[in-house]
């Protein structure tokens, strides 16, 4: 396996840190990886190795504010920032791996904007992965506070806070709670307008299911305690038979981290291969 690291600056020369995880012969596809909020592409490593084992290149990227990428902990401009690093980012896919088939796949926020990538942007690749995807968080804010939060998106949409989250809803191995707050890449920051406009962006995707022109695989834990499995399960029931809807009993939020990862992986892989089969 050849692994390799850089900083690349975007569209709007913010620097990301990118890293590329690839076969030493040519790949069948390469996956473009999507984290979530407040961690960062490195704890995708393992991940990543698999997937490589089975001839897939991965590429992935700190998003903006996050890892070893600049910007404010917690903080974006609008949520197009998140649209337009994933078009940067499958831009950098197709410049290195050219020719080669591509699958958009996120995790928990990063899964919510794959979803609205989806539906929202135009794009070449094949399918996309969304695990966990941020549509309906558990921990909501109750209705009542969101003329406040929608007051203070407006007033000072960078001004961040603590989300108090538990490492412990992660996964059922205690070592990835541990491994998550001894990370020092990981912050526990959200802005006001990160936070209204990736509640805005589920609901929007959710709405706008039936839009999906792309085959999806949509998978969710059901005994997630960070995002609602339910409104995965929603969102599958409106959007076309592209969508493909699995989810797994008694798992938590990071299924790649879970007691069900192999069958998980294993489920990613016969889904990639069959869309591969198609496509040829």
């Amino acid at each position: 396996m050849e692994h390799y690291i850089y900083h690349v600056n975007n569209n709007k020369e913010t620097r990301l840190f990118v890293q590329v995880w690839e076969p030493t012969f040519k790949p069948k596809a390469f996956i473009c990886l999507v984290h979530g909020i407040g961690e960062h592409s490195s704890r995708y490593h393992i991940w990543a190795e698999q997937f490589v084992n089975k001839g897939f290149a991965v590429i992935s990227f700190d998003q903006k504010g996050h890892g070893l990428s600049e910007g404010k902990r917690g903080v974006i401009t609008s949520y197009s920032d998140f649209m337009e690093d994933i078009d940067f980012i499958l831009d950098e896919g197709s410049r290195r791996f050219k020719d080669i088939p591509c699958f958009l796949y996120g995790h928990s926020m990063g899964g919510g904007e794959v979803l609205n990538h989806l539906i929202r942007c135009k794009s070449n690749y094949i399918g996309v992965i969304s695990t966990s995807p941020w549509i309906v968080t558990q921990a909501a804010p109750p209705k009542l506070a969101f003329p406040f939060l929608r007051l203070m998106n407006k007033l000072a949409p960078s001004f961040s806070l603590k989300t108090g989250f538990d490492s412990g809803m992660l996964s059922h191995d205690t070592n990835v709670a541990e491994n998550y707050d001894d990370d020092d890449l990981v912050h526990h920051m959200v802005s006001f307008r990160l936070f209204v406009d990736a509640y805005d962006a589920g609901y929007f995707a959710l709405e706008n299911a039936s839009r999906i022109s792309k085959p999806l695989l949509l998978l969710h834990g059901e005994a997630d305690e960070v995002t609602n499995c339910k409104a995965s399960s929603n969102f599958s029931e409106k959007s076309s038979n592209l969508c493909t809807f699995i989810k797994y009993e008694n798992a938590y939020h990071e299924l790649h981290n879970e007691f069900c990862r192999e069958k998980v992986f294993a489920d990613i892989i016969e889904w990639i291969e069959t869309r591969l089969k198609e496509t040829n």
